[in-house]
């Protein structure tokens, strides 16, 4: 079963991408981490941030893992993990 695994941006593991929390205009809003092979950490986030667009990042990110994989989460100063989504682990190194 998936699980959102809270981390830090130099915990996303080489190869993988995590979904981004952060505060634009006073909003929540959503993009991806991505822990390039090369090990650049390679932030993409819409260019007019929204926070109508926050599940559909979350979407697109999950439709990329397969179904069972784990959802990584980094989370910016300011932003934050919303009470109505569904519960988050905290990371536990290998």
């Amino acid at each position: 079963m998936t699980a959102y695994v809270k981390v830090d941006e130099d915990q996303i593991p080489p190869g993988e991408t995590a979904l981004l929390l952060f505060i634009s205009r006073d909003e929540l809003c959503a993009g991806v981490i991505e822990h390039c092979a090369d090990g650049r950490l390679e932030r993409r986030v819409p260019e007019w941030p929204s926070p109508h667009d926050l599940v559909l990042v979350i979407c697109r990110l999950m439709a990329q893992l397969p179904d069972d994989a784990d959802v990584y989460v980094v989370i910016d100063p300011g932003a934050y993990w919303p009470e109505m989504f569904p519960e988050m682990k905290a990371f536990e190194p290998l």
